[in-house]
């Protein structure tokens, strides 16, 4: 751009020169009637060929004067329209020029094609390695058919979930419209019974047990406790959980109940110092088992579905260290799948 202003300031000032210049001429170059060139300014100037003196009479002439006159007017008139032009010309060159130039410094850069494909070839290569990795381990016939038989026929048309805000994650990413869900965000143990939070088929507000008894259920999953890690007593908390269990138990009668374990925390999340960590975590869950030891509920550590090595969520799988991202509900909801 500063070339291209620079080079437009250079022909403006030298096209006014030229102007000036053509504007300002006093001498105009004539033809007399001799055939001798000379200048002149309003008269031809005097020459020493006498047949050159003779014609310059004819210039004393007011129609010949006139004449020049015109002729000297056009003719700058058409040198200052040509050069106009192409002033105009070179300034359009110029500015298409420079406005291809910067498109071409701020465009952002793509990928190049090549590494695309390249990069997809890796990654095609990694999913055919892990594949065929993940086919030669051992796999026994009973997993192999409970698990195709899931994967394909299992729509969780017989399910309930019942749980807090990850339970609310699980429900916006769940390609099963069948499986129904009766979770809010905040959802506390101790108020799960009692709280008026489910709109009923009647369109009244109604309790947890309401909600649940208007349907009829094979599996029941339930997912509470993280929002309530922070009590100092374990044992209440036992006693609330038992308390719900033995509610749907009497409700649903036939219904499998399955307590799942709470979920870990990422690392990041454990290191703000609250009582959200790990530690609390893996200490309910240990209430939780103990309550499906007491009530004949099934105990669901969905946590090998998404934790890492070191037990924690990995950071790549939620944005504030607690809630699920999209990939990793999908496979703590195939987890229960394959498990139940």
């Amino acid at each position: 751009m500063m070339n291209l202003s620079c080079s437009l300031k250079t022909g403006a000032g030298f096209f006014c020169f030229i102007c000036e210049k053509i504007l300002a001429m006093d001498k105009v170059l004539c033809y007399n009637n001799l055939g001798v060139f000379c200048y002149t300014n309003n008269m031809p100037e005097i020459s020493n060929d006498k047949a050159a003196v003779r014609s310059m009479d004819n210039y004393n002439n007011e129609p010949n004067i006139q004449q020049i006159r015109k002729k000297r007017v056009r003719t700058q008139q058409s040198i200052v329209s040509l050069f106009s032009i192409a002033c105009l010309l070179f300034s359009c060159v110029w500015g298409v020029h420079a406005a291809g130039s910067s498109t071409k410094f701020f465009a952002p850069s793509e990928p190049d094609s090549s590494s695309a494909a390249e990069a997809d070839t890796k990654n095609k290569n990694v999913k055919k390695t892990s594949n065929s990795s993940q086919q030669d381990e051992p796999v026994s016939e009973e997993q192999a058919d409970s698990t195709a038989e899931h994967d394909e026929n299992d729509d969780l048309s017989d399910a309930l979930f019942i749980g807090d805000s990850r339970t609310v994650g699980l429900q916006n990413t769940c390609p099963y419209p069948k499986a129904v869900f009766l979770c809010n965000i905040g959802m506390h143990i101790d108020t799960a019974l009692t709280s008026l939070d489910f709109t009923l088929s009647n369109g009244n507000a109604g309790t947890l047990i309401d909600a649940v008894s208007e349907g009829n259920y094979k599996r029941i999953f339930i997912n509470l406790g993280l929002n309530d890690i922070g009590w100092p007593d374990t044992q209440i908390f036992i006693d609330y959980y038992t308390d719900l269990i033995k509610a749907l138990q009497e409700s649903q009668p036939d219904a499998e109940i399955y307590a799942e374990a709470i979920l870990p925390v990422t690392a990041a999340r454990e290191l703000e110092g609250d009582v959200i960590n790990n530690t609390n975590i893996a200490r309910f869950n240990e209430a939780i088992e103990e309550v499906c030891r007491s009530t004949g509920a099934v105990y669901l550590d969905c946590s090998e579905a998404i934790a890492d090595a070191n037990g924690y969520l990995p950071e790549e799988a939620s944005t504030d260290g607690i809630h699920l991202l999209a990939d990793y509900c999908d496979k703590w909801l195939q987890y229960i799948i394959d498990n139940t």
